[in-house]
Formats: structure tokens, C-alpha cells, sequence
């Protein structure tokens, strides 16, 4: 069994979330590829020699149905008869060439021979999302620039405080417990749900199609927030509630009742929740004295064979 890192980029409004789903009483995970787990897995099984069994792909950072990923991270295992390495460069054009002649959104960006030691989530350390808010200038308005449809939420209200909203994004700062901001998710393992944000800020953005004279028509506004770890919908459970607070629904001291009586029934349902299609996972940080450690350093033979140099 050979285990690699590889680094991956995807539009998620096509895929039913992240990861493939498991049967919990006989702990089998059904093979599809409406996940992104399983059209990765999908795509490595192409690969010459061919795989002796399901490649498994473990990722550092879930997301769900809709929510995209510009850099996410994982490491995948697959055997093959001869043990051999997969020669990286030339198996990223298989996987992407394969990706596209299935109508994937889905790009392998970087593939690294680690140690079978090496774990994705021993590795990272921080993970940035961005939530794009499509802002009509005029409350009326609803032609939607076509680039736009479903990478953004389309925000229409006649009061907004960008201003508020921007100040109002240092309550969450500093040690909080966070279980208002988060949904129920069963889990094997006990969830903290005290977290610390590095960074949350709300800020102007820019169009995807700035010569799309419909973008004119549009502010665009961004929320980036930045944490060694994320709960369940909390990102998405923030930004409503600051978008909340920007149109006058709710107030900063509603807010700060969420933060200091922690409870999944204590988050003002009224609210909803924003769409999913306008997150992004920016990027996935990661410990390199870690990964360093980790690598399988190689060379490449003159008939293509991978031969590596620091195994034990």
C-alpha cells in the first residue's frame, strides 16, 4: 500500500458533499461518484498498474453539498501488484485528464509520495474560508451576472451597515464556545466546542467578471475568517448573523447572547442559514517540518520508473 498527499481544487454545486457515505451498521462505504471523495478515487483507479483494490482518500477538511474548495488537502492509499510509486507528473495529467472527460469540477493541483505514517490531519494547522456576498445596489434589481449564479449569495435589502457589520465581527474573536454557531452532528468522538478564531474580517471584494456590464449593477463583499479548525456550519451560522445584524434584524447585544449561553437550541432559527454555494474553502495550512519528514524523496529512471531515495 503506497499513501500520497495531494492537494485538490473543486466547484461543489454538482456533488452531494465531500465525503461518500458510510453504511453504520456494517461501516461499508458505498463507491459513487457523486461525492468528491469518490470521483477522486474514481479517477485514481485509472491509473497503470491498475489498483488492486479501492483506493481510500482521507481529507483534512469536509465540506458540504455546494461549498467550493480552491485548495483543500488529503492523503490517498492504493496498492497496486508491483508496490510501486506513481510517477507524479505524469499521473496528474491521467487523473485531470480523466476528471475532465467526466465532466468533473474537479482539478488535482499537486500529488507527493509521503510515508505511510504520515497523516492528512497531523499535517494541517489552519484552514481560511470566504463567504461572497452579491450585494444589488438597487433593492429591485435581480439580473444576476451569469458567472455569478451559484458562487455567490445574491443579497438584496433596502437597510445595510457594512459598517456594523465590520465591527461587529470582534465578537467572535478570542476563546468562545461556539456550540450556538454550530449544528448537531453525530460523531464518534466527542466534539470541542470551545475554538479559537485567528481571523474574522468583512471587507469589499471584487466581481468574478468585472467586464460583465451586469457586475455594475453589484457590490461585492467578502467575509474571511481563519481557524485551526471549523464546526459543523459554524462559518455559515456567522455570516448569517452579521448579515442579520448589518439590515437591522437582530442587534450586537442578540449576538453576544448566542456567544454567552452556548446551546444548539439558542441560535435564532428565524434567521435561516445562507446558501452553501456562496463558501469557499481558500486554502488548507499545513505543518511543513511535518510534511518534510514525511516525503519519499525519488528519481525518475530513464524508462519513467519511480525510484525512491529515503524509504526505510
Amino acid at each position: 500500500m503506497r499513501r500520497y498527499l495531494i492537494k485538490f481544487s473543486y466547484i461543489g454545486t454538482k456533488y452531494r458533499g465531500m465525503q461518500k457515505n458510510i453504511i453504520p451498521s456494517a461501516k461499508v462505504r458505498i463507491n459513487d461518484t457523486e461525492t468528491i471523495q469518490g470521483a477522486i478515487e474514481g479517477a485514481f483507479l485509472r491509473l497503470v498498474p491498475q489498483a488492486l483494490s479501492w483506493p481510500i482518500l482521507t481529507c483534512s477538511s469536509r465540506t458540504d453539498a455546494g461549498v467550493h474548495g480552491l485548495c483543500n488537502i488529503a492523503h490517498i492509499d492504493i496498492e497496486n501488484k508491483y508496490d510501486s510509486i506513481y510517477n507524479p507528473c505524469e499521473s496528474l495529467k491521467h487523473l485531470n485528464r480523466h476528471l475532465i472527460q467526466c465532466d468533473h469540477d474537479i482539478r488535482i493541483l499537486d500529488l507527493i509520495p509521503v510515508k505511510d505514517t504520515f497523516h492528512v490531519k497531523h499535517c494541517a494547522n489552519s484552514r481560511t474560508y470566504l463567504y461572497r456576498i452579491l450585494k444589488a445596489k438597487d433593492v429591485k434589481y435581480h439580473k444576476v451576472p451569469i458567472i455569478e449564479m451559484e458562487r455567490c449569495f445574491h443579497f438584496r435589502s433596502e437597510t445595510f451597515d457594512p459598517e456594523k457589520i465590520s465591527r461587529a465581527t470582534q465578537l467572535f474573536m478570542g476563546l468562545k464556545d461556539f456550540r450556538t454557531f454550530s449544528s448537531n452532528r453525530r460523531s464518534d468522538t466527542p466534539v470541542r466546542y470551545v475554538r479559537s478564531l485567528g481571523s474574522l474580517t468583512f471587507e469589499k471584494g471584487s466581481p468574478l467578471m468585472p467586464y460583465d456590464p451586469l457586475s455594475e449593477n453589484f457590490d461585492v463583499w467578502d467575509f474571511k475568517c481563519t481557524s485551526k479548525g471549523f464546526l459543523y456550519k459554524q462559518v455559515r451560522k456567522i455570516v448569517t448573523a452579521l448579515l442579520a445584524l448589518g439590515i437591522g434584524k437582530i442587534t450586537e447585544k442578540d449576538i453576544t447572547v448566542m456567544l454567552q449561553v452556548p446551546g444548539h437550541k439558542n441560535y435564532i432559527t428565524s434567521l435561516g442559514l445562507v446558501p452553501p454555494h456562496g463558501l469557499y474553502l481558500l486554502n488548507v495550512g499545513y505543518n511543513q517540518n511535518y510534511l518534510d519528514e514525511h516525503i519519499i524523496k525519488y528519481r525518475i529512471s530513464n524508462d519513467g520508473i519511480v525510484i525512491p531515495l529515503n524509504e526505510d
